[in-house]
């Protein structure tokens, strides 16, 4: 075997460190998106949950809407002033 293709003592510290190293990058990238994800499904819960309360909140709204506009008809008719369709 030539001597320049001989095993040397720093081919094995260089493969042993690869061997090391690549296994533990692929661990803590995957712990890091473990974490991302996690939050990011935290993040997805409080926006749904704010969506829920905003949906609630305009289902009231639209209630207190159409009892306002039923009770402005009915001062209209009291003041003898009709709907403005009927005035126009």
């Amino acid at each position: 075997m030539p001597e320049n293709l001989t095993p040397q003592p720093w081919w094995a510290a260089v493969i042993g460190g690869l061997l090391f190293t690549i296994p533990w990058l692929i661990g803590f990238g995957a712990s890091s998106s473990k974490a991302t994800i996690a939050s990011q499904q935290e993040e997805i819960d409080r926006l749904n949950a704010r969506v829920d309360n905003l949906e609630a909140r305009e289902k009231v709204n639209l209630e207190l809407i159409e009892e306002l506009r039923a009770q402005n008809v009915l001062l209209r008719e009291a003041l003898g002033k009709g709907t403005p369709e009927t005035t126009s």
